[in-house]
């Protein structure tokens, strides 16, 4: 496996160039053909709360530990080492809902004067009003992924005590013309929700749907509700049905909760591979420590089931018949990797080309 400075490599290049070049590295290393000596990606969670408790979620009493707010202080100390080491990109989420945090758009501001090429951030949309509209197209952010999730309708109902779902689908729709009004083509805007029944008639129905509510977003995703609980299979019949690949994660990015944990990826929400800590230790030290290794070489080894945490994970998967990759697994892809539309086709053809079932 070819290992490579990530800051080096990137140097000399024009914005665009850095743009491009990283996709291409982001997609070996999913291969795992190439490995950075700092990660590519990195989820940063400034906050751990949210103000909605879906019944299928993980927030809906699954997760263990105390959840809080990041310090600014500690994100900026996450993002000067991360300039310092030439990282890409960040998604300014994992397990709650971001734009609880007081100092989002500082947060967002500051990652983009540090030159990171992709920023981005998912949110439930529950809270989006007027203000925080301007402030998203004022702040830099590149990308912005709003969750649909039919789930959220009761959640939201609930908490808020009303008939309707119109409020958050009505604030999605004046972002999208304030930005058609406005000319602009960033922050681009994914939306995406999961689907309670799952098979794929009903899947196409809802993206379908979706995209005629929609009609101004660039990506709209749906795919299958999966089962949280770590000792569940992710769907019905799930090692039947699919085959797990190495996982992408380990090769491109690294998870940072609110105090500093760090993770693989949001699927480990209880932080059970306990990578370090970022108060303690440097992001670097963590992505090329023995752990992440041993991690590494086991998935790329063929041992991902070994390992309870990936066992039933959704992540990177294959389902099993003869002949070309289907397309859920393409949608798969797209969600968790292709992060930037304008390239969209590009990596769904290599994709194709690239992935076919062994």
């Amino acid at each position: 496996m070819k290992k490579i400075n990530l800051s080096s490599t990137m140097g000399g290049f024009t914005a665009n160039q850095k743009l491009e070049y990283y996709r291409k590295i982001w997609y070996e290393a999913g291969q795992y053909e190439l490995l950075t000596d700092f990660p590519l990606h990195l989820d940063i969670e400034l906050s751990g709360v949210c103000n909605l408790r879906c019944d299928l979620c993980f927030q809906n009493g699954l997760i263990e530990e105390e959840l809080g707010f990041m310090s600014f202080g500690l994100f900026k100390e996450i993002i000067d080492e991360g300039k310092e080491n030439g990282l890409c990109a960040v998604k300014l989420q994992v397990r709650g809902e971001s734009f609880l945090h007081q100092r989002l758009f500082e947060c967002i501001r500051y990652a983009k004067d540090a030159g990171l090429l992709d920023i981005q951030i998912t949110t439930n949309g529950t809270i989006l009003d007027d203000k925080r509209i301007q402030s998203i197209f004022e702040s830099g952010l590149d990308g912005i992924i709003f969750s649909v999730d039919s789930q959220h309708v009761d959640s939201y109902k609930e908490k808020y005590k009303v008939q309707s779902f119109t409020p958050i689908e009505q604030a999605i729709k004046d972002f999208l013309n304030l930005r058609q009004k406005m000319g602009r083509s960033r922050p681009w805007v994914r939306v995406q929700a999961s689907n309670l029944q799952n098979g794929d008639d009903n899947i196409s129905n809802a993206e379908n749907e979706l995209k005629k509510k929609f009609s101004l977003a660039d990506i709209v995703i749906v795919s299958k509700v999966h089962d949280f609980r770590e000792n569940v299979e992710a769907y019905p019949n799930f090692h039947g049905n699919y085959n797990l690949l190495p996982c992408n994660y380990l090769m491109q990015r690294l998870t940072v909760f609110w105090n500093g944990d760090v993770t693989t990826c949001c699927v480990d929400y209880n932080n059970r591979f306990k990578l370090g800590n970022v108060k303690h230790q440097t992001v670097k030290e963590v992505w090329n420590s023995e752990k992440m290794e041993n991690l590494r070489k086991r998935h790329n080894s063929g041992l991902r089931k070994e390992i309870s945490m990936c066992n039933n994970c959704p992540v990177n998967i294959a389902p099993v018949f003869e002949g070309e990759l289907a397309e859920n697994k393409i949608l798969n892809y797209v969600d968790h990797e292709c992060k930037a539309p304008p390239l969209l086709e590009i990596f769904k053809q290599k994709h194709y080309e690239n992935n076919k079932i062994r």
